[in-house]
């Protein structure tokens, strides 16, 4: 699969013909300890991410060709460095490319000025083992909590070449995975459906259980 033939824009679940969506961090469970002391959970933030990496093994096999894209908002001055902490969880010596580029073709409804555009730092020619999956999966379900480390601002998409899909943990809420193919996507229907998104849920069952 090449890198353009699915667009990396959020949400992938609405923006491609195959997709589940899936909630990682369970509401049941709540996001806080004690809401009046601004007490956090911790129980709700290790079950999200036991269930984002359990979901990540069951899409990426190691043997598999990945490249991962991580993109932020730039007003023409922000930039992507290259001590970033998402450029320090992969080992970029085997890397088969590493390339910078900018789009302005991402979310241009929000685009108001003629600098404005997306950044993007796309590393290519990895396998699984070749990053560390664990600590960027955490930094992206801590981003909307500022007193939790580490954390990623941006968006990170999990591009697998050999299977054919895209998987963006958008936040500590929820994981898209989407495909050109439904096929692809059966086995993790099937497998984590107790952890589908209830709002999106009528959606996906019409889909995938007409297989």
């Amino acid at each position: 699969m090449k890198h353009n033939e699915i667009k990396l824009e959020k949400p992938l679940f609405y923006n491609n013909p195959f997709g589940l969506r899936f909630e990682i961090g369970p509401a049941e469970i709540g996001v806080w300890a004690n809401r009046e002391r601004r007490l956090l959970n911790e129980k709700y933030f290790s079950t999200a991410l036991e269930r984002a990496i359990s979901i990540f093994n069951a899409a990426f096999s190691s043997s598999d060709a990945i490249s991962i894209a991580y993109q932020i908002f730039s007003d023409g001055r922000r930039r992507i460095k290259k001590g970033s902490y998402f450029l320090r969880q992969i080992k970029t010596n085997k890397a088969e490319e590493i390339t910078f580029t900018d789009h302005k073709e991402l979310y241009s409804e929000d685009l108001s000025y003629k600098c404005e555009c997306w950044r993007r730092v796309t590393v290519s020619g990895l396998k699984v083992e070749d990053a560390e999956i664990n600590n960027i999966l955490l930094a992206l379900i801590n981003t909307d909590f500022g007193s939790r480390q580490p954390s990623i601002t941006g968006e990170c998409y999990f591009i697998n070449h050999t299977k054919g899909l895209v998987l963006n943990l958008y936040d500590d809420r929820g994981m898209d995975v989407v495909s050109l193919k439904k096929e692809t996507l059966l086995p993790l229907y099937n497998t984590y459906n107790k952890w589908l998104l209830n709002y999106d849920r009528e959606q996906m069952d019409h889909v995938f259980s007409q297989i």
